[in-house]
């Protein structure tokens, strides 16, 4: 356990050490009125309490008060526009802001946080997932990649693997370093979400020592290349494994199961009321690919079955390194099954809970778009791991309710109130009593 237990003003001290280090790109002057801190805390501020308008409320309060929730909550010094900001951070590669994502980990691995997301063999299981957060036929850059359609018009986008850290149990996701889909010096093929993936391992495999990690992916993963890519980074993978895309290995299975080699398993669980067939169907050591040297996979399948009548509510495929016995395979299967989390509880939330996820905050002509992004997971990442580990923010995400309810209570109470840190607007949410006003805020 480290010294300090992880708290909102612990994650903000990550945040502004690593900014502190993230050298200028602007050249000297008298006239350089704001900090790059400032920008960059000025985006995230807005990021984490999910309004655009969080800093002009601040700006306000310091004009009639003199001071300000920006500077009280987040250290912004000096608050800048909207527009210093985004020139500021157009110069700012992402990468400067990665170290926070691997000083949260490591504080949530030393404080044993992440027990409750290890899986039957201690493995975490964490999901690759690419997505889109920036799209438009005018507006473009060097790191764009582009889609040129039949009438011959290009669609230039951004796009990035977000990975998280997942658990069939779990609730929440925890967003890790994410890597951009965007063109790479000396290839002539376009970047793709497969390359960038591994890019992810190859960079970042080491950096979780001896901790086993379990990758989850969607159909797109389950091909040679990238599963003897994550062997052999030490990672163990669960990958969709579709008829459609794999026909070789779906004829060996024809001919296992012909001669009843493929292995059953068969159990029941109630759904509420409902009672639901779970059926397994597994086989060990399948070649992957018809083209040799063939990759031997493992391979499971389930169906979901309503035993009243007998429809069927859920079928899917997967292959993995991992053994399949009937001990193990039905884990195997839930931890392959959680990967649909990256979708609904991390893309999504980022898309339509609050974070505007594909709203363009900016785009720039460099840097601007992903690190905008960067921040937005810090910001998401920051929201998570409060959520797992401060009881002053669980009792009020709980005493609200809703997730926009919280929101428009921190807004509207920063709006108007000045508070001396994060911990005192939580104190008074939790007690309803006016915070101390100070004779020059009467």
């Amino acid at each position: 356990m480290e010294s300090l237990p992880l708290s909102f003003a612990v994650l903000l001290s990550y945040l502004r050490q690593v900014v502190e280090q993230i050298a200028d790109p602007r050249q000297p002057s008298n006239g350089t009125r704001y900090k790059l801190s400032d920008g960059i805390l000025g985006a995230f501020s807005v990021f984490f309490m999910q309004c655009e308008s969080f800093l002009e409320h601040q700006r306000q309060m310091q004009s009639q008060r003199g001071k300000d929730n920006a500077q009280s909550l987040f250290g912004i010094a000096q608050i800048p526009s909207s527009a210093q900001i985004r020139n500021l951070l157009d110069e700012v590669a992402a990468v400067g802001l990665f170290a926070v994502f691997f000083q949260v980990y490591a504080a949530l691995m030393r404080g044993g946080y992440f027990k409750s997301y290890q899986q039957w063999n201690g493995d975490l299981l964490v999901a690759l997932d690419g997505t889109e957060y920036f799209k438009s036929q005018k507006i473009h850059c060097q790191y764009c990649s582009s889609r040129t359609h039949k009438n011959g018009k290009v669609t230039y986008v951004h796009q990035a693997i977000l990975p998280a850290i997942v658990a069939p149990d779990q609730p929440q996701v925890i967003a890790l370093v994410p890597e951009f889909v965007t063109p790479q010096d000396g290839h002539e093929k376009q970047d793709c979400e497969v390359a960038a993936a591994k890019r992810w391992i190859s960079t970042h495999a080491a950096r979780f020592g001896t901790q086993g990690i379990t990758l989850l992916g969607d159909d797109l993963y389950s091909h040679q290349p990238l599963c003897e890519h994550c062997l052999q980074h030490q990672f163990s993978f669960i990958f969709t494994c579709l008829p459609q895309s794999h026909p070789a290995l779906y004829d060996w299975l024809g001919y296992l199961d012909a001669n009843g080699e493929v292995k059953t398993l068969e159990q029941a669980q109630w759904n509420k009321r409902t009672k639901e067939i779970y059926r397994y169907r597994y086989v060990n050591q399948i070649p992957l690919r018809d083209t040799q040297p063939a990759l031997q996979v493992n391979w499971c399948e389930l169906t979901v079955v309503r035993e009243s009548d007998g429809k069927v509510l859920y079928t899917n495929a997967w292959v993995t390194d991992h053994d399949l016995t009937p001990a193990t395979v039905p884990h195997v299967v839930s931890a392959g099954r959680s990967r649909w989390k990256t979708e609904n509880e991390n893309h999504n939330v980022l898309k339509t809970k609050g974070y505007h996820l594909e709203h363009n905050f900016g785009h720039g002509q460099h840097h601007l778009a992903a690190t905008l992004l960067t921040l937005n997971l810090l910001a998401f990442l920051f929201h998570t791991v409060l959520h797992l580990v401060d009881l002053s923010y669980q009792q009020i995400r709980h005493k609200r309710g809703t997730r926009r309810g919280f929101f428009q209570d921190i807004l509207a109470l920063t709006k108007y109130l000045w508070f001396e840190s994060w911990q005192h607007l939580l104190n008074f949410m939790l007690s309803d009593s006016p915070p101390a006003q100070t004779a020059d805020s009467s």
